[in-house]
């Protein structure tokens, strides 16, 4: 009879386990629901992430908007370019001038008709200088020197300031000396707008230009 009871009470534990494995089943929907509710919280991050991505394209707007000075730079540029079409609109002019040479002999000053360029007046009176300095026949000779430089030339109003170098290579006798301020004087003097004209030897005032002639400063219209 004892064992009997030991039967019985082993094949009742049996089929409360049982029982309680099939009472279980039901509660395994919860871990489904809390599996759908963490795959939910995890497309919350992902949508997190969706508007993460989308926000700093909201922030890159500024930047194109900063761009919109650049464009202001753009057309402060375009103020440049301004200055640039002023400049552009200054043409190079063209005048036929008489320029004075000596002869192969230094006897005597000849003129011969040149064309220079210039835009401004100051390059005008820069081009006439350096006509002064080159010539295309053997007839005429320049009196001044492809070796003397123009230090500065200074325009004000009609009163011109004419600063050179003048190397001791590029020096003359007493009649070409004369010769070359001569020529000098006429052909700056030719501008009716030129009324004086200060020749400077390395910015300061010579009492003679190569050591025979003595200078006027300044030299004026005759």
């Amino acid at each position: 009879m004892m064992r009997k009871k030991w039967w019985m009470v082993a094949l009742l534990a049996v089929s409360l386990t049982t029982l309680a494995a099939c009472g279980n089943n039901p509660t395994a929907s919860p871990p489904n629901s809390d599996s759908e509710q963490q795959t939910g919280s995890e497309t919350d991050p992902q949508t997190d992430d969706t508007q993460g991505e989308t926000e700093p394209s909201d922030n890159q707007t500024p930047p194109e908007e900063s761009n919109t000075p650049g464009n202001g730079g753009t057309s402060s540029g375009g103020a440049n370019g301004g200055s640039g079409e002023q400049a552009e609109d200054v043409e190079t002019k063209e005048a036929s001038i008489q320029v004075y040479y000596t002869d192969p002999e230094l006897l005597e000053m000849k003129s011969a008709t040149q064309t220079i360029s210039y835009k401004t007046d100051w390059s005008k009176y820069e081009a006439a200088f350096k006509a002064l300095q080159k010539s295309d026949s053997e007839e005429l000779v320049p009196l001044w020197s492809e070796e003397i430089a123009i230090n500065k030339l200074e325009v004000d109003g009609g009163k011109i300031t004419l600063d050179l170098k003048i190397p001791a290579t590029a020096n003359l006798g007493s009649s070409g000396e004369s010769f070359a301020i001569d020529a000098l004087k006429q052909t700056f003097f030719q501008f009716e707008e030129v009324e004086s004209l200060e020749l400077l030897v390395d910015g300061q005032q010579k009492e003679s230009l190569m050591g025979h002639v003595e200078l006027e400063h300044p030299m004026t219209r005759e």
